[in-house]
């Protein structure tokens, strides 16, 4: 069994709890606080054709798509795809949804002024092809925006997984569930110690393969989380702080 298609595996048996933690974004404060933060970036335009890479169930689409833009949400993982329709009928937005590799887009070139793209990067097998992909369906002037973390670099430094196990048991104190909450536990894990980025220091990987694939302006915020989480998630996360990094064509 090739490595992408254990990764689509273990992203099919995640769909429902994934969906379950959107659904809570979409009654929360989130929901205002990812589109502001995504257009306040986006390139400056009534109506975007929009590019959700990774869309799993659906938050970007319905966010965006009733915000006025055209979005397209594509996913590996038919039962991600599957919980965005479904979220999306339930919210009364519509947007395209397709099953597709984001290694190997099925749009021509230059087809999208923006790309989205959430915690999905670091569970790519090729991610750095991924970029390449990326930058030949933006249009000129066009951004990508990738909003991820190091989820996993702790299983490859050493104070770091000190740090971690610490955390873990404080998590587990206040609040009563682990940092990493997964349906299947130790095959995320194991994934995780396989995956390409685990052991990467981001953002910097990302720009610097940004630029040299060809993007003209790179960039970072890793201030992003104190705009998108709340208090207990930033505590939470606080070993794998999320992230921005983009890129304009």
């Amino acid at each position: 069994m090739s490595l992408n298609i254990r990764i689509k595996n273990y992203w099919e048996g995640e769909a429902q709890g994934y969906s379950e933690f959107i659904d809570n974004e979409l009654n929360g404060f989130e929901r205002k606080a990812w589109s502001d933060l995504v257009l306040e970036y986006a390139p400056l335009k009534d109506s975007l054709d929009i590019l959700d890479i990774g869309t799993g169930p659906g938050f970007f689409p319905i966010v965006l798509s009733q915000g006025g833009h055209n979005v397209t949400g594509i996913d590996l993982t038919e039962n991600m795809i599957e919980f965005a329709r479904l979220n999306l009928a339930r919210e009364g937005a519509s947007a395209k949804l397709m099953t597709m590799d984001c290694q190997d887009l099925k749009f021509p070139d230059n087809s999208f002024d923006l790309l989205v793209c959430r915690n999905l990067t670091w569970t790519l097998d090729d991610p750095a092809r991924a970029y390449q992909e990326w930058h030949r369906v933006l249009r000129p002037g066009g951004r990508i925006l990738v909003f991820d973390a190091c989820w996993y670099l702790h299983l490859f430094d050493e104070n770091m997984k000190i740090a971690y196990e610490k955390k873990e048991k404080e998590t587990l104190m206040k609040y009563g569930y682990p940092v990493h909450r997964h349906k299947d536990e130790a095959e995320g894990e194991a994934l995780s110690r396989k995956l390409f980025m685990s052991d990467k220091v981001r953002p910097q990987w990302d720009l610097d393969i940004m630029l040299k694939i060809g993007f003209s302006k790179v960039f970072a915020d890793t201030s992003v989380g104190e705009r998108i989480l709340n208090e207990q998630q930033q505590d939470i996360n606080s070993m794998h702080p999320p992230f921005l990094v983009g890129g304009e064509k």
